[in-house]
């Protein structure tokens, strides 16, 4: 399985980092195949500009976002690494999703009647795992109406069928040893992919 991660904290020192880097090792001592995309490091530019000049429908052709579309392509799963920030993703992961994830690749509405609600997702073959951290309690996380839209409004959207989150809730409560059994439990999961 070919596995892609976006990662995206802007701390090389965070906690979200030591899930990465969890992950990561899970993933390459198993011989999986990985990529990672740091957001971050590479200093991707998350601002979509629509004007006269470009436009919304044309991102698909988008050419400095075409080796992010080339690795979603190659990718079987894709793993996001980021912390929530206000229910959900930090701005640069949003904007990289606005950029990347454009009509036409990910979804399309092309063979659909006019006046469709939803389009035929086009990444009915590849799963998603989210890794996050939030500082709100596990029974607001479990409810969380930002993972809702994240789930149903973005990847179920646009065709991913299996798609699954774990998170740590409560981080800012949490002691060194209840932060190290979250990477062990993230790496866990790792090792079990399918």
């Amino acid at each position: 399985m070919k596995n892609l991660i976006i990662y995206s904290h802007s701390n090389p020192k965070s906690f979200t980092k030591a899930v990465l880097d969890s992950i990561l090792n899970s993933l390459i001592e198993k011989s999986e195949i990985v990529s990672l995309i740091d957001l971050y490091s590479d200093k991707f530019n998350p601002v979509l500009v629509v004007d006269d000049d470009n436009r919304r429908r044309d991102i698909c052709n988008d050419k400095y976002t075409l080796k992010y579309r080339n690795l979603i392509n190659e990718a079987d799963h894709l793993i996001f690494i980021y912390p929530v920030w206000w229910h959900g993703f930090p701005a640069i992961l949003k904007g990289f999703i606005d950029r990347v994830f454009a009509s036409d690749f990910i979804y399309s509405f092309k063979n659909k009647k006019k006046g469709a609600l939803f389009p035929e997702g086009l990444m009915k073959n590849k799963k998603i795992s989210c890794f996050y951290t939030l500082d709100a309690p596990s029974i607001v996380a479990y409810f969380d109406p930002g993972w809702l839209a994240i789930k149903y409004g973005l990847f179920r959207y646009c065709g991913f069928k299996r798609v699954n989150r774990y998170y740590k809730s409560g981080l800012k409560n949490c002691d060194q040893e209840q932060k190290n059994q979250w990477l062990l439990k993230c790496a866990e999961i790792s090792k079990n992919f399918r």
